[in-house]
């Protein structure tokens, strides 16, 4: 697999990254069907004023800590929105930007 590369302004590339045990990457970074267990939910500057509510309405959703998430579909040519779906069952589709909030480490 390939590397995430910061392009600016805390945004990564779509290209899949290896993922360690160790290795915090962002959602969007993960590969499909990869397990991964979320770390945080982090500030994205593109949300500007709103990036409170957005991050809370992800908490509402169930993106949570310690929660086991995994990308069930990408969309067309791998790039977003990405089908996710939470160790519940419930899929949510979520934008790169919302992606990006979410930081977690591969299983």
């Amino acid at each position: 697999m390939k590397q995430a590369v910061l392009v600016s302004n805390n945004e990564y590339s779509n290209k899949p990254v290896k993922a360690s045990k160790s290795h915090v990457i962002p959602l969007l970074e993960l590969a499909k069907n990869q397990p991964a267990v979320i770390e945080a939910i982090i500030a994205n500057p593109r949300f500007a004023i709103l990036d409170d509510t957005v991050t809370q309405r992800l908490k509402d959703l169930g993106f949570l800590p310690n929660t086991v998430v995994r990308v069930v579909a990408k969309g067309l040519f791998g790039k977003p929105p990405y089908a996710v779906q939470l160790a519940s069952g419930v899929q949510f589709s979520l934008r790169g930007d919302e992606l990006k909030k979410i930081s977690c480490r591969a299983l």
